[in-house]
């Protein structure tokens, strides 16, 4: 029973460890993960929700997906909406619209200012990835369970070798 309790305690521990790492390396590789900080996409998407976006072709986004782009105007936080129309003048362009708010974004969006379609969500998840975005957040989730699983290893090492050098020891005695 024991040996379960920790094998459980080390898979919670690694994929905290992991997720903590992803959210880090993911915008390297053009994902993105967010926190929701307003209710426009409720009741599918609430506050404080994590949210995963992968990058796409424009041309690949279809009619009611929800996607992550950056506002027209600058300094905005990106926004997450759903995508309600999609329209082709000089470049592809779409027509957003949370789906809490009464009308239509006031703007388009241009293909060069989508981030990604979300792929992932889960409700209140988007709080603890802020937390893990920040220095602390980072030494909770990856330095402190990492430098405990290595010291934890390497006293396992030390009491192998301990545990071999007593039986040694009892071998040359006899």
């Amino acid at each position: 029973m024991q040996k379960a309790a920790w094998y459980t305690l080390l898979t919670l521990v690694i994929l905290l460890m992991a997720g903590a790492v992803f959210i880090y390396v993911a915008p390297h590789l053009n994902w993105h993960v967010n926190a929701v900080v307003s209710g426009s996409m409720e009741p599918e998407i609430k506050v404080g929700s994590l949210v995963i976006t992968r990058p796409i072709k424009p041309e690949a986004v279809a009619v009611g997906d929800i996607i992550t782009f950056r506002p027209v105007s600058v300094g905005e936080n990106m926004i997450t909406h759903r995508v309600i129309a999609i329209g082709r003048s000089s470049s592809i362009y779409f027509e957003t619209k949370g789906d809490a708010n009464d009308k239509t974004d006031p703007f388009t969006v241009p293909a060069q200012n989508l981030i990604g379609k979300v792929s992932f969500h889960a409700p209140y998840w988007g709080y603890f990835t802020e937390f893990l975005k920040t220095p602390i957040g980072f030494l909770f989730a990856v330095v402190i369970p990492g430098v405990v699983i290595i010291t934890i290893y390497i006293l396992a090492i030390v009491r192998a070798f301990g545990e071999r050098a007593k039986s040694l020891q009892k071998a040359d005695s006899r």
